[in-house]
């Protein structure tokens, strides 16, 4: 949901909107499918500061970026070829930041610039999946669906802490902060059908 109210999906050929108050939706073609009509398989959005809205590009591993004033999409090459890239999330200074699933990194998108900055977690190959941003602290929280582990990046200090969950094949597909809860992060499985939480405890 961007800071308009506006509600915004992805498949594997068009980016939506839907307006709850209207409820009227508008519809843009990802310029891949249109030049290819391959499918781009959208989705893992996130609004960045400046209210234009991020997604992924899985299967041709590519960035897109629509201005829903214009309904413009640009798509970026991600700095490392044939990542995947997966799920992001915003930042405090609304930023972006998503992982490349293929190659165990993450990304951080300047998105003034569209500068990007690859950044290295501790386990190799974890296959970084769900991000989301603290809202006051900046800390980036990652799932790591290959290493069954939840993850915490600080960009600061440039430290992270990684956190096992209990079960093996968790299979992690998406994390959310709890919002009654800061120190909490709960999970869902895909294949596990587990969902579970981490509590950090102070």
């Amino acid at each position: 949901v961007d800071r308009n109210g506006m509600a915004w999906g992805a498949g594997n050929q068009h980016v939506l909107g839907l307006d709850p108050k209207t409820g009227k939706f508008v519809s843009y073609d990802i310029p891949y499918w249109v030049k290819t009509k391959q499918s781009a398989q959208g989705y893992g959005m996130a609004v960045a500061g400046d209210g234009k809205v991020w997604f992924a590009e899985r299967d041709p591993s590519l960035i897109g970026r629509l201005d829903p004033a214009s309904g413009k999409i640009d798509e970026f090459k991600p700095p490392i070829p044939d990542s995947i890239p997966r799920r992001m999330g915003a930042d405090t200074s609304g930023n972006i930041w998503v992982g490349l699933h293929e190659v165990g990194k993450l990304v951080k998108i300047d998105y003034e610039t569209a500068k990007m900055t690859v950044f290295d977690p501790p386990t190799q190959n974890s296959a970084p999946y769900s991000i989301v941003g603290e809202p006051k602290s900046g800390v980036i929280w990652f799932s790591e669906q290959a290493s069954d582990k939840i993850a915490r990046f600080d960009p600061k200090t440039g430290v992270y802490t990684e956190y096992a969950v209990p079960n093996a094949e968790s299979d992690m597909r998406r994390i959310e902060l709890d919002p009654t809860d800061p120190n909490r992060i709960w999970w869902a499985g895909d294949t596990a059908e587990r969902i579970g939480y981490i509590e950090i405890l102070k």
